[in-house]
């Protein structure tokens, strides 16, 4: 195998968008870091600030100012971007999971506690049981059999797309082929779990654990990567940067039309239309 110093100088030195996605990066950062036949490679765990992606490999400031060129795990549920969210940001035909506890004859016992959205992965890049998080269907904890087509009793893992959410509280989902309805409650936490880069932001809190072969500390093969951000997705977000010169501000002011009325009504309008997707 190359030594990884070799596979960083092909990695190149321009930055793509934070949005490219984690699974082409796995393909192309493979190699980086991987374990080798010379002894010493060491575990690390460190913390730090988002700052892009190059060529496949992750970049993080770390806390103590230095960064680290990181490969994305070989398990792609390993990586993850973590967010919560409001009802608002719900779209018909997402994918969720969540797990829920029924009685005789599939009636659900209780509200949800936590829904999770996801995006689609290559299942090529997913290892082992964690496989069944990203597969439409019914989930037990049976040991034997299709667990999708076990009776609709006892504790059970959702995983399907959102069809609708009523005002009364009623979430449906197409869990494959089987219709699933479940309530929901205001205290039922709606969670973002991505595994790619498709919301994260440069800044955004970073916690990689892995290894590298050392005295390259800061060429590391991540075995899990966790991004996460104090933004809650369904909420008005701000621009990050107003450009908008003072000449047009001053129009605004001229016309009678406050700074920003625009955008607040604008992010209110999408809000509003995302409730009526929803509704069943």
């Amino acid at each position: 195998m190359p030594p990884v110093s070799s596979i960083l100088a092909l990695a190149g030195i321009a930055v793509v968008v934070l949005g490219a996605g984690v699974q082409t990066a796995i393909a192309q950062g493979q190699e980086f870091g991987a374990p080798s036949t010379v002894p010493g490679n060491e575990i690390t765990n460190f913390k730090g600030k988002l700052k892009g992606m190059q060529r496949g490999i992750i970049l993080v400031e770390k806390e103590d100012g230095t960064e680290a060129m990181v490969a994305p795990p070989e398990n792609v549920s390993s990586f993850q971007f973590v967010a919560k969210a409001t009802p608002a940001f719900l779209q018909r035909g997402m994918l969720i999971r969540m797990d829920a506890n029924f009685g005789p004859g599939g009636v659900p016992l209780s509200p949800v506690t936590k829904v999770t959205l996801f995006q689609p992965v290559d299942p090529r890049g997913v290892q082992g049981k964690a496989k069944e998080q990203f597969t439409p269907g019914v989930y037990s904890d049976a040991k034997a059999g299709d667990r999708r087509n076990q009776p609709m009793v006892g504790k059970l893992s959702i995983v399907g797309q959102l069809i609708g959410l009523s005002p009364s509280g009623i979430l449906a989902v197409q869990a494959g082929k089987v219709p699933v309805q479940v309530p929901v409650n205001a205290e039922t936490e709606l969670e973002v779990r991505y595994n790619n880069l498709t919301l994260a932001q440069e800044g955004d809190p970073v916690t990689v654990a892995g290894f590298y072969q050392p005295p390259n500390e800061n060429e590391v093969r991540a075995d899990r990567i966790t991004i996460t951000t104090d933004r809650v997705y369904g909420e008005y977000q701000p621009p990050k940067n107003d450009r908008r010169s003072k000449r047009k501000r001053k129009d605004d002011d001229d016309n009678g039309k406050p700074d920003g009325d625009d955008g607040e009504q604008k992010g209110d309008e999408k809000a509003d239309a995302k409730i009526d997707v929803k509704e069943l």
